[in-house]
């Protein structure tokens, strides 16, 4: 008996220490291992709260790395780093007629960079957005197409004709040093097409712009010129007025300085006689 009372006292006292210990860790949440906290940062979330486990992409990086990809990546360069522009063309591709990119491939914008960069803001937004056209053309419809169409520049077009089976594109009114050949599709969606071409194409208005400010910039300067001529000549004129009536003052006191030593002298030798 006494041993079964021994056992029954051991029994109680284990359970009673147990239970303490249960009591005094509860409302205590539960330590993580070291490993799953590395250097004190909580763990990340795991990849299934990503989409095909990558972050989700900003829709502007999106659209760079499609024209990108397509062989035109200067140009996405500069979408992406002129304000609007990017806007514009995310803006239009999720509109009814969707969007046509007419992208110039790197070695073109390569040579444009100079003069894109002697464009004031305006001028580069317009550029670039010369080169977006309000309906994504198949290469089924463009290929019907022999007419103008009208840009994201809002007043500006371009003339879509063919020669020989390519697509050639130029400023309108039409222009023989500025046109560009459909030489690559990349994207023909419903909404998107995009294509490369092989030179950068340019705004009518835009040249039309530079020409009147070149014949602004000649006539200023003509007119300068003429203003600057007038006031020399005049300040000339004035001055050679300025020695004439000293040249005369100076002949009249040696004339009359003359005229007294002749009174003078008959005068004297007529007293040295006598």
């Amino acid at each position: 008996m006494a041993s079964l009372a021994g056992a029954a006292l051991a029994s109680c006292s284990i359970l009673l220490l147990l239970l303490v210990s249960c009591a005094q860790g509860q409302g205590q949440p539960p330590e993580a291992p070291e490993e799953a906290w590395p250097e004190g940062q909580p763990p990340e979330a795991p990849e299934e709260a990503w989409p095909e486990g990558q972050p989700p992409e900003a829709p502007e990086d999106a659209l760079t790395m499609l024209l990108s990809k397509g062989g035109c990546g200067a140009f996405a360069g500069l979408v992406a780093a002129t304000a609007g522009v990017g806007d514009a063309f995310r803006e239009q591709i999720g509109s009814d007629l969707g969007l046509t990119i007419l992208c110039p491939d790197d070695e073109a914008v390569g040579t444009f960079i100079p003069r894109f960069h002697g464009l004031t803001v305006d001028e580069q937004v317009a550029a670039l957005l010369y080169h977006g056209l309000t309906m994504a053309y198949s290469e089924e419809l463009l290929s019907w197409v022999h007419r103008e169409v009208l840009t994201l520049d809002g007043e500006q077009m371009l003339t879509v004709r063919h020669h020989r089976g390519r697509v050639i594109l130029s400023s309108w009114p039409q222009s023989t040093r500025n046109k560009a050949r459909i030489t690559k599709t990349v994207v023909d969606d419903d909404h998107l097409a995009v294509y490369l071409i092989d030179a950068v194409l340019i705004p009518a208005d835009l040249k039309r712009r530079r020409v009147v400010a070149l014949i602004v910039i000649i006539i200023l300067v003509l007119v300068v010129g003429g203003l600057v001529a007038l006031f020399l000549r005049f300040h000339a004129l004035v001055y050679l007025g300025s020695l004439v009536c000293r040249l005369t003052r100076w002949c009249k006191g040696r004339a009359a300085a003359y005229a007294s030593a002749a009174r003078v002298t008959p005068h004297g030798q007529g007293q040295q006689e006598h």
